[in-house]
Formats: C-alpha cells, structure tokens, sequence
C-alpha cells in the first residue's frame, strides 16, 4: 500500500503509525486522528496485514450514544470487566458457569412480577404453544441443584414487563448462583466479597467490607415507629397505617398486607435505607417470603436479605424453600392474589415442583443485578448509561429508543 492522500509515515518500524498532516482531512478525521496499521515496507510501498484506528475525530452524537452520562466506551469496557471478574471470581471458588433456557413454560406467580410473554409454533403457525421469557433462571438453577449440582452460576439476560425508569428496563442482566449445603451466610459473603472488589478505591462508590447487616424489623421500625412483625395480617397493620397517619389515603385504601407494606417501601423505608450507605437487610416478614424458607427460631420471618447501596436495591437473597408442598401452596396463594387484583393467570411451574418433589439439598442463593452495580460503580443515575440498547423516556414520558 502506497502512502497517498496526505498520509505520511511517522513510525516505520513493524507497527506502523501514520498521521494526517496537512490538507483537508478525510471524514471522521482531523488533525488528531491516528491510524496504527501492522506490516512491512519495501522502498516506498506498505504491505499492511491489519490496521486500527487509534484515535477518531469528534462527531456528532448517534442515537446510540446521545443523553449518556457515562461514554460508551466505558460503559462496555466496565461491562466486560465485571464479567471476567464475576467468572474469575467463581471459577477460583469451585462453582461450574450454567446456562439454562431463556423461554420457558412456566415464568413463576409472583404477584409483583410481570413475564413477558412469548408464544412459539413448534408444531406449525397454527399451533400456538403460549410460554415466556424468563425473569430469572432460578426455576431452571433450582432443577439443576436437584440433579446434584451444588455450586453453580450464570450470567443471563432476563426480561421482566412493566416499568421503564432510570433504575428500570425490561430486558436486563443478572448474576445468579447458589450453594447447595450452605447456609445463607455463605451466599451473603460470597455478595459482600465480589460487590467490594467491584466498588473498589478507584470507583465513584467505594464500597468497603465489613458492610453493616440490619434486619427489617429494624429498619421498619426506625422509619415507620412500629414493630412490623406484630403486624402481619392486613387488618393489623392496615390500623396501624392509619393511627400514625403514614400514608396518604389513596395509598392506603387496600386489602392487600403486601399492598400497604410496598406502600410503605416507597414513603419511608426506601428513604430511611438510602440513608445507611451500603447494607444488607436481613430477616424478611413472612409475608415477603416468596421461594425463601421461614426463620427456624423465629417463623414470623423468612430467610431472605437484599443489598442496598445508597438505597439502591442491588441483590436479593434466600436460604432457599425445598419442600415442595409448602412451595405449592404459595404458589396456588400467589395465584388467587394475582385474580383478586385482576391480573392474568400463570401457570404453575410444574416441572420446577416435580424437581422439588425429587429432592432438592438445604441450599441458599441470590440474584444480583449487573447493571445497577455498574451504575453505582461508575457513578451515574440511569440505567441507559451502562445498558447500550436500554430503553429511556424523554422529558414528555414519552419512550423513544428501541434496540
């Protein structure tokens, strides 16, 4: 290749330099911009193996990268290195990477969760076989455990309906993995050691261990000034709501214990949380139980924990439920809460509670949320700023991008 076009050679060793200088740049170049090709030169000739561009002009902002916070660059290069630090993380603790399908029959019944869903033709476009987008790989992980796996991982993308926020979108990644044989306390460190080697020094939001446990007994109790677990029926606590006068009437005109208590996640427990730095909370009511099994010493409570950092919810944890029963009976609970709000029906997930009925080993797990770790370590508010192809709303709230 002959140099040409204003191109001059600056550097003629095996990595070959060249620079624009003079004239009128080619587009996407000025006088800054640096191409580094790769091969040999005889007199005035370059045989050139490969090239890259070093350095580009500046440029107008694409819809791809236009209202970010953080460049995209950094976002995809802080993206790929959580990545190889959850795998080294891992791989250097004895747990084997899985992958475990995407679609799947049965997305779960929990009543705050909305699948997406997703119909496939397998036997021919007019045979319609309804299923869904998983909103987690936990049914699937679970399955995995009583097979006999018992430390495991995965990376998966999740896909949940509903919100589009700074904070929200509905495809999104998770880090999920479980411990069979191990106690929640194990999975808790497991979160404590990777979020700090994620939140180090040289991040927006250093995060340092040991970080503070409370349980939510506590902390209703110092934002709200009642004992949460002497309120665990919804005429309890529906009373209790309205002698201290903490919430405004339309929110807290329901029959749901679940309804009042999230109510009361949004006026004051989110707040009083995002005042304590980084914590974990610990020892969930009951009624939040979800797939966690109840506290030995104290079945009022669930054995479940969430992650905040500056009241930023980022992982959310069980001492697992193994007995297939009890997991029923929430579910079928789940199912009548859903009719009585008048959402859509799921069905049960079958497969998920035959594998529990096998057998499933005392195991603990959790799910942390990848991209608003990278949020708070690279210090931005939105989602879109580490998620490429997220999807965001315009001051009119009105959504305008889509991958």
């Amino acid at each position: 290749m002959q140099a040409e076009h204003g191109w001059q050679i600056r550097n003629l060793h095996t990595t070959l330099e060249l620079a624009f200088s003079g004239g009128t740049p080619p587009d996407a170049v000025d006088h800054q911009a640096l191409v580094e090709v790769c091969g040999e030169r005889e007199n005035e000739l370059l045989s050139v193996t490969s090239w890259r561009l070093v350095a580009r002009a500046p440029a107008e902002p694409t819809r791809l990268t236009h209202h970010r916070a953080i460049p995209l660059g950094r976002a995809i290069e802080a993206r790929a290195d959580f990545n190889r630090r959850a795998r080294t993380f891992f791989e250097s603790r004895d747990f084997l990477e899985v992958e475990t399908p995407a679609w799947v029959r049965a997305p779960g019944t929990d009543v705050h969760l909305s699948p997406v869903a997703a119909t496939v033709h397998l036997d021919g476009p007019h045979h319609p076989r309804p299923g869904y987008l998983h909103t987690s790989p936990e049914f699937s992980m679970k399955r995995l455990l009583c097979e006999g796996a018992e430390r495991i991982y995965q990376l998966a993308r999740v896909w949940r309906d509903g919100e589009v926020t700074p904070r929200h979108n509905p495809e999104f990644s998770l880090l999920e993995w479980y411990r069979a044989w191990e106690p929640l306390d194990a999975i808790i460190d497991d979160v404590e050691q990777l979020v700090c080697q994620t939140l180090h020094a040289g991040s927006a939001r250093p995060v340092t261990s040991p970080i503070p446990r409370v349980t939510m007994q506590e902390v209703v109790r110092e934002a709200c000034g009642f004992d949460i677990l002497e309120n665990l029926n919804a005429d309890a606590l529906s009373e209790t709501v309205r002698r201290l006068d903490l919430l405004p009437p339309h929110l807290s005109e329901t029959s749901h214990w679940d309804d009042l208590f999230f109510a009361l996640v949004v006026e004051h427990i989110d707040p009083f949380i995002a005042t304590l730095g980084a914590v974990f909370i610990t020892d969930w009511p009951a009624p939040l139980a979800v797939l966690a099994r109840r506290t030995p010493d104290d079945p009022r409570t669930a054995e479940r924990f969430e992650l905040y950092v500056d009241g930023v919810e980022l992982a959310n944890g069980f001492g697992e439920l193994t007995d297939a029963e009890e997991q029923r009976e929430r579910f079928e609970d789940d199912q009548k809460a859903r009719e009585a709000r008048g959402l859509p029906a799921l069905p049960l997930p079958e497969a998920f509670l035959e594998a529990l009925r096998f057998g499933m080993p005392p195991s603990s797990g959790v799910a942390l949320g990848v991209d608003r770790l990278l949020m708070v370590q690279l210090g931005t508010e939105a989602i879109r700023d580490v998620a490429p192809f997220s999807l965001w709303r315009n001051e009119a709230g009105e959504l305008v991008d889509w991958p």
